[in-house]
């Protein structure tokens, strides 16, 4: 026969009562991953980034619906043929015919419309999502004025080869995005960057 003393049952509860910390530690830090993990940034099919409360109703689109990639956005120093010389590329080009309808990539505001000498007809729009888009290369004639509001796929403008400073290019639209005064890569965001 046994006996069981009080020294015996004391470590008995103290051994129970570590196994039951240890388990409700271990749920706890399964709970905080499972928190930290679902409430980051998801991806939907497209690659394009919703908020995570998912509130996002425009998604991203091409700006054009023809056309063929040229150059890619570099933040490391690049061969440019028409001022021969090594510089960032700080967008995407986007080669289509001249006349091609450029459309908003995704919905905001337009902040400002300008002609310049070596960036022709430039449209920058603050987006819904805060991104800052520019449009350089454009034709002078314009679809919208400063202060409109625009949604992803409304025609802004069409495809020139105003933008001097990539005139061997031919008729492209130069895209760039930035935010917080980053330059970033369109092609990040936009839903296929592959010729159409």
């Amino acid at each position: 026969m046994k006996v069981y003393t009080k020294t015996k049952e004391k470590k008995n509860r103290k051994s129970l009562l570590a196994l039951i910390i240890g388990f409700v530690l271990i749920a706890i830090a399964i709970i905080i991953t499972l928190c930290v993990t679902l409430s980051g940034p998801s991806q939907d099919v497209g690659g394009n980034v919703i908020p995570p409360n998912n509130e996002q109703t425009e998604q991203y689109v091409m700006p054009l619906s023809e056309y063929t990639m040229g150059q890619d956005f570099s933040d490391k120093l690049v061969y440019n043929q028409t001022l021969k010389q090594w510089r960032t590329h700080n967008g995407v080009d986007f080669i289509a015919e001249k006349g091609t309808p450029v459309m908003a990539i995704l919905g905001g505001t337009v902040k400002s419309i300008e002609n310049t000498t070596l960036e022709g007809t430039v449209i920058t729009i603050e987006q819904s999502d805060g991104i800052i888009t520019i449009y350089k290369s454009l034709s002078a004639d314009v679809n919208v004025e400063e202060g409109a509001t625009v949604k992803a796929g409304d025609v802004i403008g069409s495809v020139d080869v105003t933008m001097a400073t990539e005139k061997k290019e031919g008729a492209h639209l130069h895209l760039e995005m930035k935010k917080d005064g980053a330059y970033l890569s369109p092609l990040d965001y936009l839903p296929d960057g592959s010729d159409k």
